[in-house]
C-alpha cells in the first residue's frame, strides 16, 4: 500500500492528537528484519501506538508474515513543523527510538544465532543418522552378498551332484549295453553249443535239489559252483567239435546258465499251472509275476545298480561275495541271483512275500 505521509516532531503529534485531528490505521504485512520501530518511524507514528493498536504484549517480539494496524494520520500533510523549541525532545525521541532499535536488533541477531546453533545440531543429528543409515545399508548389502553366494555355492554343488548321477546313469547305461550285446552274442554261438548246455542243465539240476535240501546260502552257492566246474569238465571231455566251437561254448556258458534256470523256473510255474488246470493263463501271469517280484527286488536292493557295495554283499542282486566267486559281471550276478532263489524259494514271487515280511531274501 503506498502511504503519502509527512515526517513530524512526536511534539507536533501529540498537539494534532490533543486538537482532535482524526487518525486512520493501514495494515502492513511483517518482513524479514521489520522492527517495531523502523515500522513506527517508516510511517511516521510511535512505538506505544502501534503496540496499543495490536495488543502487543512485547513489541520486541514480531513475526514474519504477521499482520500489523500501523495508525496514520491523513491530515499530516497539512500540519506544520512546532517552533524550534521543541526540537530537543524530538531528538531525544529519536535517541531513545534509535536505543530501542538496536537493543531489538541485537535480540533478533541472538535469537537467529541460537537458530542457527540449533540448525547445526539438526543437521548434525541428521547427518549422523544418515551415517548410521548407511552403515546399515551397508551391513544389509554384505548380508545379501553372503546369501547369494551361498545360494551360487549350493547351486554349484547340486549342478556336480546333477552331473554325478548323470554320469553314473551313463556308464550303467553302456555296462548294459555292452551285457546285452553280450549277450546277443552268446546265444547266436548257443546252438553250436546244444550239447554242453543239456549238460549243464543236467547239472543245475543236480545243484539247486541239493541246496533246496540244506535250505543254506552258502552250502547252495558251493554246490552250484561244483555243479558248474563238472558240467565244465564233462562238456569238455564231450566236446568234439573244433576249437572255436569250445571257445563259443566257454563264452556262453554263462548265457546258457542263465537260460537253464529259465528253464527250470517255467518248470516250476508250469507245475503250478497244471495243479489250477490253468496252464497257459497262469504261465503268461506267472512270468509276469516273476518279472515284476524281480524287478522289485532289485529295486529295494539296489536300485538296479550291478556295481553297488554294502560290505560282503554285491551287485544288483546284493549276493555275498562268496556265491560270486570274484565273477561280479551281470551275467553272473543274474545267473547266481536265479540260482539261489530257485533253490531257496522256488521262485522270485516267493522270495518278495519273504523280503516283505522279514526285510531281507
Amino acid at each position: 500500500m503506498k502511504l503519502n505521509k509527512v515526517l513530524v516532531s512526536a511534539a507536533a503529534l501529540s498537539g494534532i492528537a490533543a486538537a482532535g485531528t482524526a487518525a486512520n490505521a493501514d495494515t502492513v504485512s511483517v518482513k524479514a528484519g521489520d522492527t517495531v520501530s523502523e515500522l513506527a518511524q517508516k510511517f511516521n507514528t510511535t512505538v506505544e501506538a502501534i503496540q496499543k493498536a495490536n495488543n502487543l504484549q512485547n513489541v520486541n517480539f514480531i513475526t514474519v508474515g504477521e499482520q500489523l494496524n500501523i495508525p496514520t494520520n491523513d491530515n499530516a500533510e497539512q500540519q506544520v513543523q512546532q517552533p524550534q523549541a521543541n526540537a530537543a525532545q524530538v531528538q531525544q525521541e529519536q535517541a531513545a527510538i534509535a536505543q530501542q532499535q538496536a537493543a531489538q536488533r541485537q535480540a533478533q541477531l541472538a535469537a537467529q544465532q541460537k537458530a542457527a546453533q540449533a540448525q547445526a545440531a539438526l543437521q548434525a543429528q541428521l547427518a549422523a543418522q544418515a551415517a548410521a543409515a548407511q552403515k546399515q545399508a551397508e551391513e544389509q548389502a554384505a548380508q545379501q552378498e553372503a546369501a547369494a553366494a551361498q545360494a551360487a555355492k549350493e547351486q554349484q554343488e547340486k549342478a556336480e551332484q546333477a552331473a554325478q548321477a548323470q554320469a553314473a546313469a551313463q556308464k550303467q547305461a553302456e555296462e548294459q549295453a555292452a551285457a546285452k550285446k553280450a549277450q546277443e552274442e552268446a546265444q547266436q554261438q548257443a546252438a553250436a553249443a546244444q550239447a554242453a548246455k543239456e549238460q549243464q542243465e543236467k547239472a543245475a539240476q543236480q545243484a539247486q535239489q541239493a541246496a533246496a535240501q540244506k535250505q543254506a546260502e552258502e552250502a547252495a552257492a558251493q554246490k552250484a559252483q561244483e555243479a558248474k566246474e563238472a558240467a565244465a569238465a564233462q562238456a569238455a571231455a564231450n566236446a568234439k567239435a573244433k576249437a572255436a566251437q569250445q571257445r563259443a561254448a566257454q563264452q556262453a556258458q554263462a548265457q546258457q546258465q542263465q537260460q537253464k534256470q529259465q528253464v527250470a523256473q517255467q518248470n516250476t510255474q508250469q507245475q503250478a499251472a497244471n495243479n489250477n488246470n490253468q496252464q497257459s493263463n497262469n504261465n503268461n501271469n506267472s512270468n509276469s509275476s516273476e518279472a515284476a517280484a524281480k524287478a522289485w527286488i532289485v529295486a529295494h536292493e539296489s536300485g538296479g545298480n550291478y556295481s553297488a557295495r554294502n560290505g560282503q554283499y554285491i551287485g544288483a542282486y546284493q549276493l555275498s561275495a562268496s556265491y560270486l566267486h570274484g565273477d561280479y559281471s551281470q551275467a553272473n550276478q543274474d545267473r547266481v541271483a536265479n540260482q539261489y532263489v530257485a533253490s531257496r524259494y522256488g521262485n522270485w514271487v516267493n522270495a518278495q512275500k519273504h523280503w516283505e515280511q522279514c526285510g531281507w531274501y
